[in-house]
């Protein structure tokens, strides 16, 4: 006697792969094929992360990947709904309002949209208004964000309670799938729309404006900068940081400019500028970023404690610290540390 295969709820296991692409596999027992499409997943997200934040990291490979997983996402969604056991069919074919998981499936895309299914317009309507009102907010009010991820589950788990039951197959029976669902999609919700503000917060984007960090920068390259707090600047790293009091006075910055300059001197150390080249220390600096000699001579004098010396590599074209002098410790941002655009400047900003 041939064993028979045992049929799931295939739209069930379309709301479990649309938490994570295999689930809805592993819940209709193909392990082998859930395990890879997680696995295969994971991989393209975290290489594409790394691939966009990381210093060694190419911006172009990024987006590859998360292309790549994108289309792993979409066709996870088909071939869950394939394994679990049901014949694909038009969803046109299907009987209005009477599949309990295929109104949480539409919900999960759109809040309202499963009611509407269901034949609920003002209910669909409320979800539709409320859910997009809530999302679009959030973009300008960030502390919404649980809130509007809330109305997005919730709509979700209204539109399972007031689907009919099947004869026989009494909603009890999937509460617990409910559960999963529904805060699993809290909680991936809460996750990717909370992804920007976590990644804004160790990582700020920059726009080079002028040419006075040419050769190593060029005007309109977008940089990433590290906003690490226990960051220490050494010789030779590029940095960014907020105008101090005499450069808004002596170029005219405004008070919340941003500068990137290189780390020339450390505190303690002596610096000067004479015959076009820097010592440090009185002696020659070991590694120069520039093309021309410098046309000034400046000091000698001591870079003061909590507090840098700093040039821009475009040395006879920039206003830095010969200029307004020593930069103030308080005033860094953090170190520039990759140019992720565009695709033809992307590098590691690090030892260059």
């Amino acid at each position: 006697m041939v064993a028979q295969q045992k049929v799931r709820d295939c739209w069930l296991a379309v709301n479990l792969s649309g938490l994570l692409p295999g689930l809805g596999q592993c819940y209709a027992e193909q392990w082998t094929k859930g395990l890879i499409a997680i696995s295969v997943f994971v991989g393209l997200i975290a290489y594409g992360l790394w691939s966009l934040l990381a210093a060694e990291g190419d911006t172009i490979h990024a987006f590859w990947m998360f292309g790549a997983a994108g289309i792993v996402y979409l066709l996870n969604l088909w071939d869950a709904f394939s394994t679990a056991g049901r014949p694909l069919q038009p969803l046109g074919s299907k009987q209005r309002g009477n599949d309990l998981w295929y109104g949480v499936f539409l919900s999960q895309i759109l809040p309202g949209l499963g009611h509407l299914y269901l034949n609920r317009a003002i209910a669909g309507a409320v979800f539709l208004v409320i859910g997009v009102g809530l999302a679009i907010a959030t973009n300008y009010l960030p502390f919404l964000l649980p809130l509007s991820c809330a109305v997005w589950s919730i709509a979700g788990y209204h539109a399972y309670r007031i689907t009919p039951a099947r004869p026989g197959r009494p909603h009890s029976r999937s509460a617990k799938m409910l559960v999963v669902i529904v805060v699993g999609g809290l909680l991936l919700r809460l996750s990717v729309g909370s992804l920007p503000l976590w990644v804004d917060q160790a990582v700020m984007q920059c726009i080079v404006p002028s040419e006075s960090m040419v050769p190593t920068l060029q005007v309109n390259d977008r940089i990433f900068v590290d906003r690490d707090d226990l960051y220490s600047p050494k010789l030779g790293d590029i940095v960014v940081f907020t105008a101090p009091g005499k450069a808004i006075e002596i170029v005219e910055a405004e008070p919340n400019s941003l500068f990137v300059k290189r780390i020339i001197g450390l505190p303690g150390q002596e610096v000067a500028v004479r015959a076009g080249q820097v010592w440090i220390n009185k002696i020659l600096l070991p590694k120069d970023y520039v093309e021309a000699q410098m046309s000034y001579d400046w000091g000698p004098e001591l870079v003061p404690p909590n507090a840098y010396f700093v040039l821009g590599d475009n040395r006879n074209a920039s206003a830095d610290s010969h200029v307004w002098g020593f930069l103030p410790k308080e005033n860094l941002v953090g170190e520039a540390y990759k140019i992720y655009w565009p695709p033809e400047r992307v590098r590691s900003l690090k030892n260059h």
